[in-house]
């Protein structure tokens, strides 16, 4: 039972880094029509409550995730959504996914160092921190950077710059932007570190496993004499 409902915490917790995605695209694309919005907004609100429900310790959950609470409540507000283009609004998603990130940054840690299975989940969290930073420099940089026109600039600058190609077409003006880019750097090269920590674990892994497949004592084992092949004896004529 315990089991399961691992499993399922496991399940809502992807389900919810998905929707934090979904709510930054929502976010930024004015042009979604409003029943998608609804739909990410009441995904939200039925997330939050399966997850409060099934929680060990309610009081601890709200305690531990109040800005679940406080992020549901502000996109609900119809007084905060006559007020949808102002900055700080629109950063909510990204504060939200960087909160999960956060709180769960043991776990993917050791997702990523220790399962050779990792590749979905380490692909996952680049295009979400490719999100992130873009999306947030694509704010710092708008109006002040002609580069960052569109929030497609932004995501561009931050996939290039987050694999260190730096094609240098698209830089950040601002000192807050250079800021996140320096950010986005070190990230960058954290996750190169990461992917060869992995690679190597994963090497390791099969040549233990092939050691194991070999028994050391049947190698220690002396060959029987009747086994040799006699050597041939010369003839004398």
């Amino acid at each position: 039972m315990t089991d399961a409902i691992d499993w399922r915490r496991r399940g809502l917790d992807v389900l919810l880094f998905l929707l934090t995605i979904a709510s930054l695209a929502v976010t930024f694309w004015e042009t979604v029509p409003d029943w998608v919005q609804m739909s990410v907004l009441s995904s939200f609100v039925v997330l939050f409550a399966v997850r409060w429900h099934i929680a060990e310790s309610r009081r601890t959950y709200i305690r531990q995730n109040w800005f679940d609470l406080v992020f549901v409540v502000l996109l609900a507000s119809p007084v905060l959504r006559l007020f949808s283009a102002l900055r700080f609004v629109r950063v909510l998603p990204a504060l939200k996914l960087g909160t999960f990130l956060h709180n769960n940054r043991k776990r993917l840690l050791r997702l990523i160092l220790l399962s050779r299975d990792s590749f979905p989940v380490a692909m996952a969290i680049i295009f979400g921190m490719v999100f992130l930073f873009g999306s947030c420099t694509f704010l710092i940089e708008h109006g002040q950077n002609p580069g960052f026109e569109k929030i497609e600039d932004g995501l561009w600058w931050a996939f290039v710059t987050l694999t260190t190609v730096g094609y240098g077409d698209i830089v950040p003006h601002t000192e807050m932007g250079r800021i996140v880019a320096v950010m986005l750097m070190v990230f960058g090269v954290a996750v190169y570190a990461l992917m060869i920590a992995n690679l190597t674990h994963y090497l390791d892994t099969i040549d233990r496993n092939h050691d194991q497949t070999v028994d050391p004592a049947a190698l220690a084992q002396p060959i029987p004499v009747s086994d040799v092949a006699p050597s041939p004896t010369k003839r004398n004529d």
